[in-house]
């Protein structure tokens, strides 16, 4: 009986070492597009669990243009946007993988940064974790240390995927 319980324990402990949920206190989730694209985005959705919001985006692809805080939440695992692009008239849904293990350790490694704009040194080591979307569907995920050029910022690309082109719905579930 003894053994079951011991056996029981060291399974459990391994499921609980290999879980994927890395949980992060603090971040900064940032939306973009390419330049130039004129898209209005309506859905941001991580692990199916928690949003941010976007609506119209227009530039800063890899930087995350539009910008929220998140905290104590989950390091996703996949994002799902849906945008409507107005100058194509294309409605377009899809999904990023996120590899969130590379992020979170991302994370824990993170270096301070100098803000150019001001020369400042900004010890405050807050994760960035920016989506970006494509007119053609690209979907790239990166997390960085900074939202934007700075004298020691740090990006890498964490997921990536492909939207599709949908039908609009109805103009009253807008």
């Amino acid at each position: 009986m003894a053994e079951r319980i011991v056996i029981s324990i060291g399974i459990l402990l391994l499921i609980m070492g290999c879980s994927s949920s890395y949980q992060v206190k603090e971040m900064s989730v940032g939306i973009g597009a390419e330049r130039s694209a004129d898209l209005m985005v309506g859905t941001v959705l991580f692990d199916d669990e928690w949003t941010v919001p976007a609506g119209s985006i227009g530039c800063c692809w890899g930087d995350g243009g539009a910008r929220s805080f998140v905290y104590d939440v989950p390091f996703p695992s996949k994002v799902v946007v849906a945008w409507y692009d107005m100058d194509t008239d294309l409605f377009r849904v899809g999904e990023a993988k996120i590899d969130n293990k590379t992020g979170y350790e991302f994370i824990k490694k993170m270096k301070p940064v100098i803000v150019r704009s001001t020369g400042e040194y900004s010890d405050y080591e807050l994760p960035y974790l920016i989506v970006g979307m494509k007119r053609n569907g690209l979907i790239k995920v990166w997390i960085s240390n900074s939202p934007a050029d700075a004298i020691g910022r740090e990006s890498l690309e964490i997921g990536s995927g492909m939207a599709q082109i949908k039908e609009l719905p109805p103009e009253d579930e807008r």
